[in-house]
């Protein structure tokens, strides 16, 4: 019974060692096709919901957003969005463009990796009154999400910020020295991405 079962283990450790060298070359042949962030550039439209804080209602956004994945755990985002708010009477569109950096927080190979963000943004308002405004605004911004890769070219992703804009300023007859809007609020985007 004992020699039967040093038998079994010998062979199970002769096994184990012929067969981890074709087990190495395997995983470096298919480490290019494995799921998971990986190096390179990564395109894809994203519909966005932003409530700013002083506005009458949260409203939905379209835009687009392009990833450089530096290395599997590190990528810069930059993301265009337009967005139409309401203050009181006031309408107001805004242009926010977005660099973000994001780490991603799984080891690779993972279909499902979260990440936090961090970044700042200009905001191009366009305030609609009786005298019409345009002006740049910036804001840093901070947050997470996750990534789900659907293969090795198709994902999509989801993410909370949190943005900490300029107040928009606006002059009207009813209040001649003008008045401030806070744009301060959060913004949930959901994207399709394309990686190259």
């Amino acid at each position: 019974m004992f020699m039967n079962a040093y038998k079994r283990l010998a062979f199970f450790m002769l096994l184990v060692a012929a067969l981890f060298p074709a087990s190495l070359t395997c995983a470096q042949f298919y480490a290019e096709d494995s799921r998971g962030p990986r190096p390179g550039l990564s395109i894809g439209g994203r519909a966005a919901y932003y409530h700013p804080r002083g506005a009458d209602s949260g409203d939905l956004a379209e835009g687009a957003q392009a990833r450089y994945h530096l290395t599997r755990r590190w990528a810069l985002e930059g993301s265009v969005d337009l967005r139409k708010d309401k203050y009181g009477g006031t309408n107001v569109d805004v242009v926010p463009i977005q660099l973000s950096v994001m780490v991603y927080l799984m080891p690779h190979g993972y279909r499902f990796a979260p990440y936090i963000l961090a970044g700042g943004g200009w905001y191009y308002t366009h305030v609609y009154a009786p005298t019409d405004s345009s002006e740049f605004r910036f804001g840093p911004h901070a947050g997470g999400g996750v990534e789900f890769f659907l293969n090795t070219v198709w994902s999509i992703d989801g993410s909370y910020r949190y943005l900490w804009a300029e107040d928009i300023h606006s002059q009207d007859a009813e209040h001649p020295l003008g008045r401030n809007f806070s744009d301060k609020g959060f913004m949930i985007t959901a994207a399709v991405n394309y990686s190259f």
